[in-house]
């Protein structure tokens, strides 16, 4: 437990003595953990707490950073966690999908002034702003949520992010590629998100989010660019 929470708390990236480089050393480490065995530590109640708390705030912060191997690396522990984590981690998905939908959606153009920047109308419940992870968050993402005191009933409007582009682009949607992967992923994604009264309706958002990237990439001799 102890060098689980200094593996955690060396990922602030509000923590200055600590640099990229010694981030990037933890990252290496908690991947490989939770690789080799993140179903495993999810069945301990003190090591979850620390991954599902500071653990993934940091890891969602991380996941802004300006350097591509930080961001790189801090992009495949998230999805390595959700993947070995996710029953246990289903605040804690919504937010970092909303997130990648927003950081993934292009700007639309507008037809008189050019390009600009379409704020989306947020449905259903909104994440955190600060993009950080409630500790009290351990609902089973397979089975139907009913419960009328989900703390995510009172969670803020989020913070709208700039549309990823480059290298940073294709990082994100590989990660999504991978947290998409598994079998049942639209089914738990409709059912625990968009039959969930108190959850923003995600497998809404990923299907509208698909739909307009599918059609708004260009065609040349019938290849899609």
């Amino acid at each position: 437990m102890e060098i689980l929470r200094v593996l955690v708390n060396v990922l602030d990236p509000n923590d200055h003595q600590h640099t990229d480089s010694t981030r990037l050393t933890a990252l290496g480490v908690l991947n490989a953990a939770f690789e080799a065995a993140g179903n495993r530590i999810a069945e301990f109640p003190s090591l979850k707490a620390i991954i599902v708390d500071p653990g993934c705030k940091f890891l969602f912060q991380l996941a802004r950073s300006e350097n591509s191997n930080v961001l790189q690396w801090s992009l495949r522990t998230i999805s390595t966690i959700l993947d070995t984590m996710r029953k246990h981690l289903k605040l804690q998905q919504e937010l970092y999908l909303t997130f990648t939908i927003d950081r993934l959606t292009p700007p639309q153009v507008s037809p008189v002034k050019g390009p600009s920047i379409t704020t989306p109308k947020p449905r259903g419940v909104s994440p955190s702003p600060h993009f950080g992870t409630p500790a009290s968050n351990n609902s089973p993402l397979l089975l139907p949520v009913d419960n009328p005191e989900s703390e995510s009933t009172s969670s803020p409007s989020r913070l709208l992010v700039p549309p990823a582009k480059g290298e940073t682009r294709d990082f994100i949607l590989e990660t999504l590629g991978q947290i998409a992967g598994h079998a049942s992923f639209v089914v738990d994604l409709y059912t625990n998100y968009d039959c969930d009264p108190n959850c923003e309706n995600m497998f809404e958002r990923l299907v509208d989010f698909l739909t307009k990237v599918r059609f708004s990439m260009p065609f040349q001799n019938g290849i899609l660019q």
